[in-house]
């Protein structure tokens, strides 16, 4: 379930939603239109994606890596073809 952050929106706010403050929801469900602690106005944020990377590729998976003769033992066929520009 996907973690979304709030903040008060008008004047009147708690501690709570003075701050940003999280809430597990849904992805179907309806956003909080008020605080869950003192029922003022809140409105959702756009927050940056949590992106993890587990470790980065062996060189041996990496591309331009082998000699032309590995590339035939191994099946390879040919790289990547020349960039084109098509106008």
């Amino acid at each position: 379930m996907p973690i979304y952050e709030y903040k008060a929106s008008g004047k009147a706010h708690c501690e709570l939603c003075k701050n940003r403050f999280e809430v597990r929801q849904g992805m179907d469900d309806e956003p909080l239109k008020r605080c869950p602690k003192c029922g003022a106005e809140v409105k959702r944020l756009v927050s940056r994606p949590f992106i993890s990377v587990k470790e980065p590729l062996p060189l041996k998976e990496t591309f331009n890596t082998h000699t032309e003769e590995e590339a035939d033992k191994m099946g390879l066929e040919g790289g990547f073809a020349q960039d084109q520009i098509w106008e």
